[in-house]
């Protein structure tokens, strides 16, 4: 169970990385492209080409044992008020 949850946080963090990646690169696209059709067919290309790496590193993820390991602990206190 806790390999799963590990294992779908890489899966999501993964996912993140790379569409940040793919919005900065749209976004230099946009600045390069002159014309908007121009533009726009690379902008498919590119979201295509993302959304398959995504789907890609998920599947390679399903073939490891993962385990998160926090970088830093978290205490939380609980006091009772009376």
């Amino acid at each position: 169970m806790v390999n799963n949850k590990s294992k779908e946080k890489l899966k999501r963090e993964a996912e993140e990385e790379v569409t940040r990646m793919f919005e900065q690169i749209l976004d230099y696209a946009q600045v390069a492209c002159a014309q908007p059709d121009t533009y726009k067919a690379l902008r498919s290309k590119i979201l295509r080409a993302g959304n398959n790496c995504i789907r890609s590193i998920k599947g390679h993820v399903d073939d490891y044992n993962v385990e998160y390991v926090a970088k830093a602990e978290d205490v939380i206190e609980f006091c009772n008020k009376k």
